[in-house]
């Protein structure tokens, strides 16, 4: 009785998912067509658009540098991120919350301001390497994302599972790898991973301080839909969806998603 009671819950459920999965079933649509421009229904089905994709140099470059890029900011942010996850979530010091606030201030400024300031300090300073530049500055920008989850990790630690091992005769550093990092590590995971995403799928501040010898996968697809909207967007877009899907597999095999969850 209680189930045909809430059958109207259902078909609400249903048509919330359904609209939340609908741009992904256009755009999976949109790049099996046989047409020549971006639409939806498509026409016909063809794969000549992922074969254009995965045969022409540009689309192949621009993931690699975007990969490679995400890559070395996670580093970064995962660097600066743990010492300051455990001074946050372990240390009892005046000014703790304005020094939070500022650490986590590149959540709340628009990636336009923070472009533009970074390539001020930049042109100033003299520093010309792209790459490096705007690992920096995605570093900067994906941090925040990294601490903040930590931090939150962190805090539901016992720190009386700390003090014991130091009891027993481990180093600080010792009792946050052998004690600390094991508990927290799905949160550190799933911290790294949205470190990766931010950097991979930023736009603004590549746009900015990038320049003519650097161009990100995003950027390549903001040029195509300024200047060619062909279906291969679509089929860029939807081999990013399998991709994305594939690691979220991956890592249900490995850890499991409710433990990066929780």
């Amino acid at each position: 009785m209680s189930r045909t009671r809430d059958w109207p819950l259902y078909v609400v459920m249903a048509v919330v998912i359904l609209f939340l999965l609908s741009p992904l079933i256009v755009v999976v649509g949109a790049s099996v067509t046989t047409s020549s421009f971006l639409e939806f229904p498509p026409r016909g089905f063809s794969l000549k658009w992922f074969e254009e994709v995965l045969g022409q140099e540009v689309w192949t470059t621009t993931l690699i540098t975007s990969v490679k890029l995400a890559v070395v900011s996670m580093a970064i942010a995962t660097v600066v991120g743990i010492p300051c996850s455990i001074a946050l979530a372990r240390g009892d010091f005046r000014g703790r919350a304005a020094i939070t606030a500022f650490v986590l201030s590149p959540l709340m400024v628009p990636s336009i301001v923070l472009a533009i300031s970074l390539l001020i300090i930049y042109s100033r300073t003299g520093i010309d390497l792209p790459f490096w530049r705007l690992a920096l500055a995605h570093g900067v920008l994906t941090a925040p994302y990294l601490i903040r989850t930590l931090t939150a990790a962190l805090e539901q630690v016992d720190s009386s599972l700390e003090e014991a091992a130091r009891n027993l005769g481990a180093t600080p550093v010792g009792a946050w790898l052998r004690v600390v990092l094991p508990t927290v590590r799905p949160a550190l995971i799933a911290a790294m991973f949205f470190a990766f995403i931010m950097s991979f799928d930023e736009l603004v501040v590549a746009l900015f301080l990038s320049g003519p010898r650097l161009t990100t996968l995003p950027m390549q697809i903001y040029g195509e839909i300024q200047y060619n909207l062909s279906p291969a967007i679509a089929a860029v877009s939807t081999l990013l969806i399998f991709l994305t899907v594939a690691g979220v597999l991956v890592i249900e095999r490995v850890l499991g998603v409710r433990r990066l969850v929780r």
